[in-house]
């Protein structure tokens, strides 16, 4: 029989105490957050175990480190938190009407491709809404996901991660390229640039195991040819853009993103080109994903359904 947290007396200072140890490593830094001291946190503490029937912490020599059943239950606790502030939110935004606040994710392509032009419409349409958006790799963006820092993305459950935390519709592969600088020596190749000279050239690429390195170096191996071997690791997209600006070497990007930026008929004009090789990227679908079991505000679903028409053209129900 499992325990019943409410009659035993669980209460949200609890919640709030075991939230913030999800945070800090010592006690006196989480009740410093809660405007409380030390003692009051070590009796809160004291309650949780009594009430739980388990050990919450254990002292480490960094301060305190949550057990497993600690840190499972502070997990959910940073959950159960967000929800009442959504549902504050929700208040709010049904008080006021159309307007409130949206926190958006999304891996680079359908940042460009899709959001961008959702977003031009959501302003002109709804002037009381103010959005944000974060542009990073799938790993970060599940993680904001999942302690509320994100009301939705556009981007993959990272393989590491368990898929029963989050709603997922799959949307589109997101069809990929090669850049270089506008007069990059392999530009006075014929097209399609061989895949073999691709290799003579420094590459800048995403970490190991993020899904548009891991589609480059799959192309690579299906033509049964080497991995690059000088290669710059970087997560920073701007940083990317700089260095093949300057440099010879050359980088996978989401093909929306390199028809932004380069000289071709989609832009007016710049400083990269698509290289047209004979290697075929293609990375895995992206989806549109929320935390599990989360209730989107009406303001958020709105910005949802408005995105979701610009990558599918039609309309859809969210819930």
């Amino acid at each position: 029989m499992s325990l019943d947290l409410l009659r035993r007396g669980m209460k949200i200072s609890h919640l709030r105490l075991l939230a913030e140890l999800a945070k800090h490593s010592r006690l006196t830094d989480a009740a410093l957050a809660l405007g409380t001291t030390q003692p009051a946190a070590s009796r809160l503490i004291s309650e949780i175990e009594r009430i739980t029937e388990a050990e919450i912490y254990v002292r480490s020599g960094r301060g305190i480190e949550l057990t497993d059943a600690g840190r499972k239950l502070a997990e959910r606790c940073v959950r159960i938190l967000q929800e009442f502030a959504d549902a504050g939110r929700d208040i709010e935004q049904h008080k006021s009407g159309q307007s409130g606040h949206v926190s958006i994710g999304s891996v680079t392509g359908p940042a460009i491709e899709y959001i961008l032009p959702a977003l031009r419409h959501i302003r002109l349409s709804y002037p009381g809404i103010t959005i944000s958006v974060e542009v990073s790799p799938s790993r970060e963006l599940a993680a904001m996901l999942e302690d509320g820092r994100l009301d939705f993305s556009l981007s993959r459950v990272p393989v590491d991660e368990d898929p029963s935390r989050f709603e997922e519709r799959p949307l589109l592969r997101e069809p990929a390229c090669l850049i270089g600088r506008a007069d990059h020596p392999l530009t006075r190749l014929a097209a399609p640039i061989p895949a073999e000279a691709l290799l003579g050239f420094d590459w800048v690429l995403p970490p190991v195991g993020t899904p548009i390195r891991a589609t480059a170096e799959q192309a690579l191996r299906d033509k049964a040819l080497a991995l690059p071997t000088r290669v710059l690791t970087t997560s920073s997209f701007l940083f990317t853009l700089a260095t093949i600006q300057r440099t010879n070497a050359i980088a996978p990007v989401a093909r929306s993103v390199a028809e932004s930026f380069s000289s071709g008929p989609r832009s007016s004009g710049g400083t990269l080109v698509i290289l047209k090789s004979a290697l075929d990227l293609s990375v895995e679908p992206y989806s549109f994903l929320t935390r599990k079991g989360q209730v989107l505000t009406p303001v958020a679903q709105l910005v949802g359904r408005e995105v979701l028409r610009a990558v599918t053209g039609t309309d859809n129900q969210l819930v």
